[in-house]
């Protein structure tokens, strides 16, 4: 006898929802990958060590639970006390549970426009609402932000898929009109830009400041990020932080890597470096590219998609955002100087941008 049984229902915001569609992996080794803003050298080599050094029978026993060397380690680096400091999988979990710690069902969630797809899903997957501030190419808040009423604020700073950096004075005076709301800057890639928010997130207890091992220190594949705040804010996420959140051998490399500080440092310049010859190259070719602050550039051709396609045809794999915004373009991430040669040379062999052709 066989009976037919319904999967039982999510949550209504679940069943809505969207899931976040992260860049493409691509299975095929010989395509240069410039899509997901990855650091293009590989870690420092101490970083290496200290994984293989972990590869023992410890890895039997559970890890830190708080991490709490890791905190200790960053709290000097950032010169606050540890218990300002949270850690997590990855920014992508701070960012979750500031999402979820921070505001209520139906609450409001204030974003730029564009910005980092991920928070959109954030506010749905806890019901909340999110309300999307146009954000141009200066380096300025939009006016609407200040008036917002939002329980939450998310600045991502430099902001993606552009790269425009908010100068400090912009985010204190945001932190300044809203002192009941948090305002969490996300600075995902402020290794590649002139400047940082630190010390709001020391001095305001509603600034936290949220950043991540993947861009700046060539650790994507191990998940590590971490936050500074008020020790009443870190206090609120670690009551919802999953226990062990970080594994042994995540705690292990995110502190060699703290202690290689000089090698990141100096491949970080080296990015920039070939960030502004790429920029000023797509320029010469009539491609629109605002100045960014990121390891990344937008450079607008009239039609991203077809750019992409083109590109991919060369087997290079760049980032297409379907979005009345950003479809005139593609986001490039900026890889190796050998990688960002190889980019030049397919770029020179695609059509002119619509407005040179035009002309």
């Amino acid at each position: 006898m066989s009976a037919s049984f319904c999967a039982p229902l999510p949550r209504r915001a679940v069943r809505e929802m969207s899931a976040y569609t992260p860049g493409e992996q691509p299975a095929d080794p010989a395509i240069v990958k410039l899509n997901t803003n990855e650091f293009p050298y590989p870690p420092a080599p101490e970083v290496v060590e200290a994984l293989r050094r972990e590869a023992t029978a410890a890895l039997r026993l559970y890890p830190n639970p708080s991490a709490a060397p890791l905190r200790a380690a960053l709290a000097e680096l950032c010169g606050v006390a540890p218990e300002r400091v949270f850690t997590g999988n990855g920014s992508d979990e701070t960012l979750r549970y500031l999402f979820h710690a921070f505001a209520e069902p139906g609450d409001s969630i204030a974003i730029l426009d564009p910005t980092y797809s991920l928070y959109p899903v954030l506010a749905k997957m806890f019901d909340e609402r999110i309300e999307a501030h146009a954000a141009g190419e200066a380096p300025r808040l939009p006016e609407s932000l200040f008036a917002s009423r939002a329980r939450l604020f998310v600045v991502a700073n430099p902001n993606p898929p552009l790269g425009v950096f908010y100068p400090l004075r912009e985010i204190a005076r945001l932190a300044d009109a809203r002192p009941e709301a948090l305002v969490a800057v996300d600075e995902a890639y402020a290794a590649f830009a002139p400047g940082d928010c630190l010390a709001l997130a020391r001095e305001r207890a509603n600034v936290l400041v949220s950043r991540t091992f993947s861009k700046s220190h060539a650790l994507a594949g191990m998940r590590i990020g971490y936050a500074v705040a008020h020790p009443a804010v870190i206090e609120s996420l670690d009551k919802i932080r999953d226990s062990y959140n970080i594994n042994r051998a995540s705690q292990a490399v995110a502190l060699a890597a703290l202690d290689a500080h000089g090698y990141y440092e100096a491949k970080a310049r080296e990015i920039v470096e070939t960030r502004e010859r790429l920029r000023q190259a797509l320029l010469e070719m009539g491609y629109r590219v605002p100045p960014s602050s990121g390891n990344f550039l937008f450079a607008r051709s009239g039609d991203g998609r077809a750019t992409l396609e083109a590109l991919r045809k060369r087997k290079i794999l760049v980032r297409f955002f379907d979005d009345p915004a950003l479809r005139d373009g593609v986001r490039i991430t900026i890889g190796s100087p050998e990688e960002i040669d190889r980019l030049i040379e397919a770029m020179r062999e695609l059509p002119a941008p619509r407005w040179e052709a035009a002309k």
